[in-house]
């Protein structure tokens, strides 16, 4: 293992990471020495301080690997994938846990959660006693596991009117601005991939970049755009770029009342399939349906296999009519026609599901748990239990291959259909000779098998960690929804962890569960997975 060569890599991977850090720094100076009202507190310090000690850390592994040569390994490409992630999470946490908004666990569950573009928070509103104003605990009961009470403490002190003393702010709101714009550029970060943007402007990986590139990228099928890699991890960031800026736009342009803080955050969490709001009550705060088809639309274009739109701006149109796309889109049209057709006439507060209310939300949650972004524009934890079943079984499939999305990928079921398929067939023809494709795009023995393998994974740590949480203390519905958050990066669950409410109640050990099983969805099993076999660690 060349340790020298990975600690040069990661110095020069921490000095561009703290050029990142001066965005968030500049936004906290603005707001708080720009002359911006606004009642949220500050987060300058904890930038500035966040800030030298990436690049202090940056400068003693830069003077450790200075002999170190440029060349990278196979088997110290995957060690540095999983490192980049790991340091990437516990800079980025470090704003929120030297600020004091949250304690070091939590701040690290939060930066991992956006890294991972999975959006499940910690950001809780605190309890406070009416009577005297003591801090109380928070008690939460699933209603269908009444036996059940999860006891615990808010994370996010109120912000109160100076003369009144009455809560202004709460929960997410009264969190620094600065904070909550770093959140959703962490995932915007993420969903491009840490590792993609770092061979923008990383030449100096030589051979081994491409063979990051393929770790990093999720699904099955690594399509490459152009010969070079780094050309190719150019053109999706130009690309990723383009699509947020067009977000940003469309959201002022439709929704006047809505803030360009706002609308910023929305669009980078949102192209990334992250599903962090600066709201409380995330896109249902805006009360607009042109907003909610908006966000809606760029969920399904992040969803969507970036290769393809460079297909479309060639001019050739042609081959994005692939199997996996249709496949993508079909499911799409089924989640939101099954969830919105078991929502109408479903009363809630009193107030029955209209035709075209039904097709509003239902086709909003379906979409956002199948992209894996979880945004929420209704308490879905109150509907009837079908819809909810489909939303479970669209956060498994996810979207498409080479996406920001996260679940398994529509094209892993295509492979295994045909792989089915193939089988069945061969049994009554077993002469017969078919060669295993996604469109043109041939699919080797290898790959077949990585799929099958897959499958078998995802399956192996989906009881794994259904298990994990109940012995943690975490009711079964519960520890279904989690599993199915966290292993497919949605950041929405159900029961405790409903809409409605954060993840603040899980306890410590369910917290570190859960920051396994981000990374591993995120990294799609196999590149983690590879840490933990002895002979990956034996010199050859």
């Amino acid at each position: 293992m060349i340790l020298r060569q990975i600690a040069q890599i990661l110095s020069y991977y921490l000095f561009y990471l703290s050029s990142a850090l001066l965005i968030p720094l500049a936004l906290a100076l603005y707001y708080q020495w720009g002359g911006v009202p606004h009642p949220q507190p500050h987060a300058t310090e904890a930038f500035f301080y966040t800030l030298l000690i990436s690049l202090a850390l940056a400068l003693a592994l830069k003077i450790w690997g200075r002999s170190a040569n440029r060349h990278l390994y196979r088997r110290e490409g995957i060690l540095l994938v999983v490192l980049i992630w790991g340091m990437t999470s516990l800079i980025s946490s470090l704003p929120f846990a030297l600020s004091g908004t949250l304690k070091p666990l939590d701040a690290y569950f939060e930066a991992l959660s956006g890294l991972t573009t999975t959006g499940a928070s910690v950001m809780c509103a605190k309890a406070y006693n009416p009577a005297t104003g003591a801090e109380v605990p928070i008690l939460l009961t699933n209603p269908h596991v009444p036996d059940t009470t999860y006891v615990y403490y808010g994370t996010i002190p109120p912000i109160r009117d100076a003369q009144t003393h009455l809560i202004t702010h709460s929960g997410v709101e009264a969190v620094s601005r600065a904070l909550l714009f770093w959140r959703s550029l962490l995932q915007w970060i993420g969903g491009m991939g840490i590792v993609v943007i770092f061979l923008t402007v990383l030449p100096a990986l030589g051979v081994g970049g491409k063979f990051l590139y393929q770790m990093e990228t999720t699904g099955p099928i690594k399509d490459e755009i152009t010969p070079r890699i780094q050309e190719t991890a150019s053109r999706l960031w130009k690309l990723y770029l383009g699509l947020t800026v067009l977000e940003i736009g469309l959201l002022l342009a439709t929704n006047h009342s809505m803030p360009l803080f706002d609308a910023v955050c929305i669009s980078l969490s949102n192209i990334s399939t992250g599903g962090f709001s600066v709201r409380n009550d995330s896109i249902a705060s805006y009360h607009s349906a042109a907003t909610e088809w908006i966000v809606l639309l760029f969920m399904i274009a992040g969803s969507i296999n970036f290769a393809l739109y460079f297909q479309a701006l060639r001019l050739r149109f042609s081959r994005t009519y692939v199997p996996d796309f249709i496949l993508f889109l079909i499911v799409i049209a089924l989640g939101c026609i099954a969830v919105s057709l078991f929502l109408i006439h479903t009363p809630v507060d009193k107030t029955a599901y209209s035709f075209l209310d039904a097709l509003r939300f239902g086709s909003f949650q379906a979409v956002s748990m199948q992209t894996s972004t979880g945004f929420v524009t209704a308490n879905y934890d109150r509907w009837p239990f079908p819809c909810q079943m489909w939303m479970l079984i669209l956060m498994f499939v996810g979207g498409m291959s080479g996406s920001t999305a996260g679940g398994i990928k529509t094209s892993r079921f295509y492979i295994l259909y045909k792989i089915v398929l193939h089988r069945l067939e061969s049994i009554y023809r077993p002469d017969t000779v078919r060669l295993l494709r996604i469109g043109n795009t041939p699919v080797d023995d290898k790959s077949a098998q990585t799929v099958l393998s897959f499958f078998c994974i995802i399956a192996f740590f989906a009881l794994l960690g259904t298990v994990c949480f109940i012995l943690d203390g975490i009711d079964p519905e519960t520890s279904l929804g989690l599993v199915a958050c966290f292993l497919n990066n949605v950041g929405a669950a159900f029961r405790a962890a409903g809409p409605t409410d954060s993840f603040a109640f899980l306890p410590i050990g369910s917290k570190l569960f859960s920051l396994f099983w981000m990374l591993l969805g995120r990294l799609e099993f196999f590149i983690v997975l590879l840490l933990f076999l002895p002979a990956f660690w034996k010199n050859r």
